[in-house]
């Protein structure tokens, strides 16, 4: 599964989560990666299950049911300025000010703890690029199927 560039955003207009995550949930339901449901969906659980992650590069990887998605991709936000997400494994209180956020689009629910892994691996070896010379979407997803891929590839 890649990072599709009609599902990225480089360097948003938000402010908050809830913000960002509607400007994405937008982006995939108009290229037909989602149902309309799938906005309130993942707001939704990602106030209950937070998924800001401290790594090198701090990301946050939202996700919610299968049932919101029609076909299966990975989203992708590089922010700036950060934005608080509630840290993973917490109650939200805890936060953390997230530089990158990797939306799973996924279809089958066995796919998904492998690809949160997948995501967790990169995140965890810093494996992503400069971010300051990312200026267009098909540059963010480009930047970020190569870091990922790199790890698929055993480098």
């Amino acid at each position: 599964m890649r990072v599709q560039p009609a599902l990225c955003l480089v360097r948003p207009q938000a402010t908050t989560s809830t913000e960002l995550l509607t400007q994405v949930a937008a982006l995939a339901v108009e290229a037909g990666y989602a149902h309309d449901t799938f906005a309130q969906a993942i707001i939704d659980r990602e106030v209950v299950f937070p998924t800001g992650l401290p790594t090198p590069t701090p990301i946050a990887i939202p996700h919610t049911d299968v049932q919101h998605v029609r076909r299966p991709a990975l989203a992708a936000a590089l922010l700036e300025p950060a934005i608080s997400f509630g840290e993973m494994g917490g109650t939200g209180e805890a936060t953390v000010a997230v530089r990158l956020v990797i939306a799973l689009l996924v279809t089958d629910p066995t796919a998904q703890v492998p690809l949160l892994g997948q995501v967790l691996q990169a995140a965890q070896a810093d494996a992503w690029p400069d971010w300051d010379g990312i200026t267009t979407p098909d540059e963010l997803a480009a930047a970020v199927n190569r870091a990922m891929g790199i790890l698929d590839a055993g480098v």
